[in-house]
């Protein structure tokens, strides 16, 4: 079958059953890639692990690749889905800056450390594949705007000149750190480490 054959049997799942199938499939083929990496999963493991034949996962993904790019939307909705659920809880007037950083320190390093070894092959992919590297350029840059939003809910607050360019820096000393924390851990204390960071972004941004 070739390719342009394939994609015209490619399934939109509109009915209830249809839907889940495609779930299952997107949600095991996310857990291998965790367990595995992209290179060393193949089709038919995915589908084994969902429950489906081979066939039944061509129907829904034209190929491993397709199935990938899925699943790195849905990482990065579930990483910045667990930021704003917290953001959306807290009293902006009355909390403790330096605990509420730690909590997104917290709640990033626990996003990266469900799917360690996808993340890792994001590193490798970004280079090779031009529609991943768009697609993880897209959600960088949604990370910095929500890190903007974030800063200009008090702008009163703030003593950078920039906020522009304070949240680009605060978003990428975040990433930066917790890729080592999870990826290449140091000798040093993981919770000096956090807490250091945090006092440091506090300092930086507020009066």
């Amino acid at each position: 079958m070739t390719e342009t054959e394939n994609e015209t049997k490619i399934r939109i799942p509109r009915q209830e059953r249809s839907i889940k199938t495609k779930e299952a499939i997107l949600q095991a083929a996310m857990e291998l890639f965790s367990e595995k990496g992209y290179h060393g999963t193949n089709t038919k493991e995915i589908a084994a692990a969902a429950g489906v034949s081979t066939g039944s996962f061509y129907s829904y993904y034209k190929d491993k690749r397709a199935v990938f790019l899925d699943s790195l939307t849905i990482y990065f909705k579930t990483l910045l889905g667990r930021i704003e659920t917290y953001l959306a809880e807290i009293n902006f007037s009355t909390m403790d800056k330096h605990e509420f950083i730690l909590e997104v320190i917290d709640s990033l390093i626990f996003s990266h450390q469900v799917f360690t070894e996808f993340h890792k092959e994001l590193q490798v992919m970004y280079h090779s594949d031009p529609e991943v590297q768009a697609l993880m350029d897209e959600q960088f840059d949604l990370g910095r705007r929500r890190t903007l939003e974030y800063l200009l809910m008090n702008p009163d607050e703030l003593k950078v000149d920039h906020v522009e360019a304070a949240s680009i820096i605060v978003f990428e000393a975040l990433n930066s750190v917790v890729d080592m924390l999870v990826f290449a851990p140091q000798n040093a204390d993981a919770d000096q480490l956090k807490n250091e960071l945090a006092k440091m972004i506090v300092n930086y941004l507020y009066k």
